[in-house]
């Protein structure tokens, strides 16, 4: 008897981490800082965003924790195992989270946007891109392929710097860029806008469906409310504009999502 007891208390062990919220506790919440700040000190970035986790968490009278992540892949995996409560992710990662049982609470204030730049009359082979499943990579892919421009090579690199040394080094001769990159570049004189991306949403603060909705309207109303210092601090974490906050739980991510599918992930 006491062995079978033994036994099943070890198979509840696992489901101890995620009886946080069950017990009102404590909140985690996953962010993935973009592709131009991957890299950045995990020092850093808890001071920069522990602000802003800790309003969350004062919204609903709990903890909130930030939890890092590196790249979409591993938040992708993260997402799929429902593994945190809150999560802070680009655009194309927020559509992963929609088909994962999270629901939108708030976005940040300014619309992704981006362009497609190329060298000035070259004829482009090669397109340089930012991470496999980034905004920019499935922006890109699906706006090319919207304008017919299905025969060049794609070579991914990790940051949007990267992007342009290739294209300065010409391994590439278009690349995609977000808006105030690209124009910083075609200011500089060599390169021309190719296709503007399509505008969307950009990143989003979604929380899990386990969440009542009076707690899912809190942590939005809670995003809204942020201090200018709370938001001053964020920013130096994320890679994208951020400015503010907007409730939106209706956001449209079909076209992000529809560029994801075209891209084949």
């Amino acid at each position: 008897m006491q062995r079978r007891h033994f036994l099943a208390g070890l198979i509840l062990l696992p489901a101890l981490p995620f009886a946080a919220h069950a017990a009102n506790t404590e909140l985690q919440i996953g962010i993935y800082p973009g592709t131009g700040k991957a890299d950045i000190f995990t020092g850093d970035f808890h001071s920069w965003v522990a602000p802003f986790a800790q309003s969350l968490g004062t919204a609903l009278g709990v903890k909130c924790t930030p939890v890092l992540f590196r790249s979409i892949r591993h938040v992708t995996r993260s997402l799929e195992s429902g593994r945190l409560d809150l999560y802070f992710v680009p655009p194309s990662v927020a559509v992963s989270a929609l088909d994962n049982k999270y629901s939108p609470v708030a976005r940040v204030r300014d619309q992704a946007t981006g362009v497609l730049v190329r060298r000035k009359g070259a004829d482009v082979t090669t397109v340089a891109l930012t991470e496999k499943e980034s905004w920019l990579d499935v922006m890109a892919r699906y706006t090319l392929k919207r304008n017919k421009q299905t025969t060049a090579k794609f070579m991914n690199l990790k940051t949007q710097e990267e992007v342009v040394l290739a294209m300065q080094r010409d391994y590439a001769q278009a690349g995609s860029l977000r808006t105030k990159l690209a124009d910083e570049l075609v200011g500089k004189g060599g390169y021309e806008v190719w296709y503007p991306l399509p505008t969307t949403p950009d990143f989003t603060l979604m929380a899990s469906d386990d969440l009542s909705v009076a707690e899912q309207d809190k942590l939005g109303a809670a995003a809204v409310a942020l201090s200018p210092n709370v938001i001053q601090s964020l920013q130096k974490a994320i890679h994208s504009k951020v400015t503010g906050f907007a409730v939106d739980k209706q956001a449209d991510y079909k076209m992000i999502k529809q560029a994801i599918l075209e891209a084949g992930y």
